[in-house]
């Protein structure tokens, strides 16, 4: 499966918009449609360190169920830097112009350098 942005960018919102860490986000909470999707890119979440929960992997077939309930400071740093929709509409413009890959780093980056010409004019 490839990364998918908006997923990834959707997960971090919604547990940011948790009330307290003793509530959590769990595979019900999304679209059945797109299970495999949600748990997939909440395990990758998980893996870099962004969010913190759990992954249920039984052996049985159907998407992995998980609990996860919060941000990390690395979670947060990356949702401050694509949080408004005119800096992510813009940071996603600028890759499919350049046709290039998203990559954590250069996301964070491109999505940095856009906020900080809106925030000068520019």
């Amino acid at each position: 499966m490839k990364r998918n942005w908006e997923v990834i960018r959707e997960v971090l919102i919604r547990l940011e918009e948790l009330p307290n860490t003793d509530v959590g986000l769990q595979l019900p909470d999304f679209p059945a449609e797109k299970a495999y999707d949600y748990a997939y890119h909440i395990e990758l979440l998980i893996e870099a360190g962004m969010i913190e929960g759990q992954m249920s992997k039984a052996a049985s077939v159907g998407p992995a169920h998980f609990f996860v309930h919060r941000l990390t400071w690395v979670g947060h740093e990356l949702l401050d830097s694509i949080r408004s929709s005119t800096v992510w509409e813009k940071t996603k413009k600028t890759f499919a112009n350049k046709g290039i890959e998203m990559t954590f780093d250069l996301v964070k980056s491109v999505a940095t350098e856009i906020s900080v010409s809106l925030l000068k004019g520019v």
